[in-house]
């Protein structure tokens, strides 16, 4: 079960909260990257904050995690956030991991109505040569990049699947997805796709896909919550070690009530699971 309580950054940015000040200075910005998944989310909660303190959130797209964090190192935005945790590099440059979020992670697809999958056949639904939906219709995957976080996160939810995965890259008939957005553009454009997606994407994008229930339960929030759905995806806000004051005012921010909210709203929680 998720338990916000055992989490110490989630601890610390509430004691943040708790001294949060009033209004920015008119004109402040707030620059954030990272990952393509959350976009749709930080411009959410960008409407907020700027309502709150009269900061604008301003989002850089398409950096990824690795240009993300690598433009916090450089001083070009504020903060980033990272599908992964820093590597050995990121933390020579002296970043730091300033919060956590968590976020069901699932399989989607274009598929009207597809039927559900049991956890231990997915890695051989990966290699099989014609998989195929209970209907009959073939089920199409679609692959990402070899250094893509979700790559990592897939791997790691059933028995067999990075050695699936890494076995499929070798097929020329299988897509790959560049990007987040790529890849839930593509998923509903192919006829019975399915790809590896954050609830938070699908749910903020208002994409026309759908997630496949695995072992008979759905990748909701609260299930994921409740420990009932075990798979999810671990974001990291990224900041330098030189804080940037309106970073720090926006993670004040998202352990505040209106921000605890949003995160829900947006399909996340805050704290380590």
């Amino acid at each position: 079960m998720f338990d916000i309580k055992n989490s110490v950054r989630a601890a610390c940015l509430i004691a943040a909260a708790m001294s949060y000040q009033g209004p920015a200075l008119a004109g402040e910005i707030l620059r954030v990257g990272g990952t393509g998944g959350v976009n749709e989310m930080v411009k959410s909660l960008g409407v907020l904050f700027a309502a709150e303190t009269g900061i604008t959130v301003e989002l850089i797209p398409s950096l990824g995690t690795g240009g993300g964090n690598n433009a916090v190192a450089d001083g070009v935005i504020d903060l980033s956030i990272s599908g992964r945790p820093l590597n050995a590099a990121e933390t020579a440059k002296r970043l730091t991991v300033a919060a956590e979020f968590n976020t069901p992670f699932g399989l989607v697809t274009s598929h009207p109505k597809p039927d559900g999958f049991k956890s231990a056949d997915i890695a051989q639904l990966y290699q099989s040569d014609k998989p195929l939906w209970a209907d009959g219709k073939p089920i199409r995957i679609i692959l990402r990049p070899t250094n893509d976080s979700d790559n990592g996160v897939l791997g790691q939810m059933f028995p067999g699947m990075a050695a699936a995965i890494a076995k499929v890259r070798n097929r020329a008939d299988l897509s790959v997805a560049a990007t987040d957005q790529d890849n839930a553009d593509m998923a509903e454009k192919i006829p019975g796709s399915l790809v590896g997606a954050t609830l938070t994407q699908i749910k903020m994008e208002k994409r026309n896909l759908r997630f496949v229930a695995i072992d008979g339960v759905e990748p909701s929030l609260e299930n994921y919550e409740k420990g009932g759905y075990p798979f999810g995806k671990s974001l990291f806000i990224v900041l330098a070690a030189k804080k940037s004051p309106t970073g720090e005012r926006f993670l004040a921010f998202l352990s505040s009530p209106k921000g605890l909210a949003a995160l829900r709203e947006a399909g996340i929680l805050l704290g380590a699971k």
